[in-house]
């Protein structure tokens, strides 16, 4: 019986990862949130992160996909909820923006 493969680590975050998830639509494509207020987007066939989202300087509790259309993230950071579209590259400005919550969002 042979043993089991070593974990691989992902390097991208600068602090904890907060949150993790992986695509219906691109098989191998996972995306993590951080305490270090970035996303990280993983194509699992390679070695390194592939895109680095830096949203803020706030903890990046959790995020999400738009269902039906994976080009859209959304993502909660302090009090506020904020929508990407992964497509414009390195312009992180967020499409929508929602004062969500008066504390602090946790997942």
């Amino acid at each position: 019986m042979s043993s089991p493969a070593e974990p691989r680590r992902l390097r991208g975050h600068r602090a904890t990862a907060t949150c993790c998830i992986a695509s219906r639509d691109r098989p191998g494509l996972v995306a993590t949130s951080g305490e270090d207020g970035c996303v990280c987007w993983f194509d699992m066939r390679c070695k390194d992160v592939q895109l680095v989202m830096e949203i803020g300087k706030e903890p990046v509790s959790s995020l999400c996909f738009k269902p039906g259309k994976e080009d859209t993230i959304y993502v909660s950071s302090g009090k506020e909820v904020k929508c990407f579209d992964v497509r414009l590259g390195t312009s992180w400005t967020p499409l929508e923006c929602y004062d969500y919550n008066k504390e602090e969002i946790n997942q």
